[in-house]
């Protein structure tokens, strides 16, 4: 792991706001402290009696923070040129239709059985999603929520339906 810079996503900051639950009260403390400029060795000096790779690992893999080199982050700020790679647009139009039927199967199940403010969360999250990989971080807070709220079978039908719909 290389000097690695970490900035909290969208989910990210969702679950600063709206503590969902779903990360600890040490993997919250770590994720208030990400601010886009930190090194992950500066965390780890402020915080040298928890595993804080461990957490941002997990962090990560939950979608709640992205991680980037100085060197990305620099050669993200200073391109401003066009792009001359051609999208694939058969292609593209097959992952919109995957990721619209993904988000009909979540949200039916969501309004099955998680009710109204889950319906308006979920909603919120998946109107930023653009690829099938943006799913997986959605679907494990989706999944969480329903086997919190006693729905485990719903949750293992609603993951495999998504997956089936993703991989189609």
């Amino acid at each position: 792991m290389e000097k690695t810079i970490y900035s909290k996503t969208s989910i990210g900051q969702q679950e600063i706001a709206q503590r969902s639950g779903l990360i600890s009260q040490k993997e919250r403390q770590i994720l208030l402290l990400i601010d886009g400029s930190r090194h992950h060795y500066a965390l780890i000096e402020m915080l040298p009696q928890i595993d804080v790779v461990e957490i941002l690992l997990k962090l990560q893999n939950l979608g709640l923070i992205n991680s980037a080199t100085p060197e990305q982050i620099l050669n993200q700020r200073t391109f401003t040129g066009p792009s001359t790679l051609a999208p694939d647009l058969g292609q593209d139009l097959k992952q919109q239709r995957q990721i619209e039927a993904a988000r009909q199967v979540i949200m039916q199940v969501t309004q099955e059985y998680l009710g109204q403010n889950w319906e308006q969360r979920l909603a919120e999250l998946l109107s930023s999603v653009r690829r099938a990989e943006d799913f997986a971080p959605i679907v494990e807070q989706w999944g969480i929520a329903l086997r919190r709220s006693g729905y485990r079978g719903a949750a293992d039908l609603g993951e495999r339906e998504v997956k089936a719909v993703l991989s189609n």
